[in-house]
């Protein structure tokens, strides 16, 4: 019987991770304790360990991508095994449940005039670009005008755009 492996709630304020690098790649076979991917928290980056040999039969969160709490990041199977059917289903409605309150949350420090943000309202990056921001003292929307690309900012774009020397 497989197993669905989800982000959980390591810490209490924990509401979302980084996924930052695939180890292991679909179809791979993985030994119990044996790294799997790498994580991205504000506090912490860490290989998490798989809990149960298997497949790696699929994998639902991209490499960068941040996910809330509760989303299933992968499923590690027997040889042949089908993944479960509507795992993408739930996943979205929980990434959108949490940008929609990641949203609200922004909403509420920034009062009525939220400028410089997307159109959601709120700026796509890991916990590392947010910490590195606030001990700058900068805006994110800042750094995602600057890099003019479609993407999560990065702790890496947070320092070349310090280092730009503007």
């Amino acid at each position: 019987m497989g197993q669905l492996l989800q982000i959980e709630q390591w810490a209490e304020n924990l509401q979302e991770v980084t996924l930052g690098r695939w180890i292991k790649a679909e179809g791979d076979v993985v030994e119990l304790g044996e790294s799997l991917c790498e994580m991205i928290t504000e506090k912490v980056t860490f290989e998490y360990e798989s809990p149960s040999s298997g497949v790696l039969t699929r994998i639902y969160a991209a490499e960068k991508s941040v996910v809330p709490v509760g989303y299933a990041f992968a499923f590690l199977g027997e040889p042949g095994e089908a993944a479960p059917e509507g795992v993408e289903e739930r996943n979205a409605l929980l990434l959108e449940k949490h940008q929609a309150q990641a949203r609200l949350e922004i909403d509420l420090e920034a009062g009525p005039a939220v400028g410089g943000a997307s159109a959601g309202g709120r700026v796509r990056a890991t916990p590392g670009a947010r910490r590195a921001a606030r001990e700058h003292d900068l805006a994110l929307a800042d750094v995602a005008a600057w890099m003019s690309e479609d993407r999560p900012v990065t702790e890496d774009d947070v320092a070349r755009y310090l280092a730009r020397g503007e």
